[in-house]
C-alpha cells in the first residue's frame, strides 16, 4: 500500500524579512509619489534648499562676510539652513505619511508607524543628496567645503534626526483628525525659523533674549552643526549637545507611548 505525503506547509518567513520588505516598499512608493513619474521633480526637491541659500545671498549679498566674525556667509547659511530644513520636514511631513498610505493599512503587516519610518528614510536620503551637492558647489565656488570635525558633526546630526522623528511622531497622535491642530503646528515652524539663528548671528543679542533663546534645542543643534564645520566658529555660550539629546529622549518615550495609546485610531477612517 502506498502512503501519500501530504502537502509540505510554506515556510514562515523571518518577521525582519517581512518588516524589511514592508520599509522598501513603502520607500519605493514615497519616492514614486514625490517624483510622480517626472525626474523634474527629484531635481527640485534636491535643489529646492539651495535656491533658499542663493534668494537669501541675493538679499545679503554674496561676497559679504557673515556678521562679525569673519565667516564666508554661504558656508554660514548653508550650515544653518539645511540642519533646520531637515528637522522641519521631519516633523512636519511625517504625520501626514499617515493619511497617505492608511489604504494600506488593511494588510496587518503594514503598521501605521512603518510608513512614519519610510517617509523619515526619504527625507533623510534627500537631506543628504542636498548636503553633498551643497557641499560640492562650496567647493567649486571656492568656499570651505569640508568640516573640520565629521564624526561629531554626525552625532549633531543623529540627535537632530532623532528630535524631529520624535516630534513627528507626536505630532501625527496630536493632529489626527484634529485640523485646526494641525494648522496652528504649521504656524510654529515660522517663529522657530528665526529664533534658531538660522540665518543671523545671535551673539550680539542682549543676554536676557539669548537666555530665552537658549531654551530652544534647534538653537543648540544649529549652532553645533556650525562649530563642526567652520574652524575657528565662536559657539554661543550656553549651547551643548546635552541639552538637545535630552529633549530628543523625552519627546521620543512621550511620542512612542501616546503611539502605542492610540495606534488603533490611525486604521480607522473618521
Amino acid at each position: 500500500m502506498q502512503i501519500q505525503s501530504l502537502p509540505s506547509t510554506p515556510a514562515r518567513r523571518d518577521p525582519i524579512r517581512i518588516q524589511r520588505a514592508v520599509l522598501l516598499a513603502l520607500v519605493v512608493r514615497e519616492l514614486r509619489s514625490r517624483v510622480e513619474g517626472r525626474w523634474l521633480s527629484l531635481l527640485w526637491l534636491v535643489f529646492e534648499p539651495l535656491v533658499h541659500v542663493m534668494l537669501i545671498l541675493a538679499l545679503i549679498g554674496a561676497r559679504t562676510n557673515a556678521v562679525m566674525l569673519n565667516i564666508e556667509l554661504p558656508v554660514f547659511l548653508v550650515t544653518g539652513l539645511l540642519p533646520f530644513f531637515l528637522f522641519r520636514n521631519l516633523a512636519r511631513k511625517l504625520p501626514s505619511s499617515i493619511s497617505a498610505n492608511r489604504s494600506l493599512f488593511a494588510y496587518r503587516q503594514v503598521m501605521p508607524i512603518d510608513a512614519l519610518i519610510a517617509r523619515a528614510m526619504v527625507e533623510i536620503g534627500l537631506y543628504a543628496m542636498v548636503y553633498l551637492v551643497a557641499l560640492i558647489l562650496l567647493g567649486w565656488m571656492g568656499y570651505h567645503s569640508v568640516p573640520h570635525a565629521p564624526i561629531e558633526l554626525m552625532v549633531v546630526t543623529v540627535v537632530l534626526i532623532a528630535l524631529g522623528v520624535g516630534l513627528g511622531l507626536l505630532f501625527a497622535v496630536a493632529q489626527h483628525n484634529r485640523p485646526k491642530v494641525a494648522t496652528f503646528i504649521g504656524f510654529i515652524f515660522l517663529p522657530l525659523y528665526f529664533a534658531s539663528g538660522v540665518i543671523f548671528q545671535l551673539h550680539n543679542l542682549a543676554p536676557d533674549i539669548r537666555y530665552w533663546l537658549l531654551f530652544n534645542p534647534v538653537l543648540h543643534l544649529v549652532e553645533l552643526s556650525r562649530v563642526y564645520f567652520i574652524p575657528h566658529y565662536t559657539v554661543l555660550p550656553g549651547v551643548s549637545l546635552e541639552y538637545p539629546a535630552t529633549w530628543a529622549l523625552l519627546v521620543a518615550a512621550l511620542a512612542l507611548s501616546l503611539y502605542r495609546v492610540y495606534r488603533h485610531r490611525f486604521v480607522t477612517v473618521g
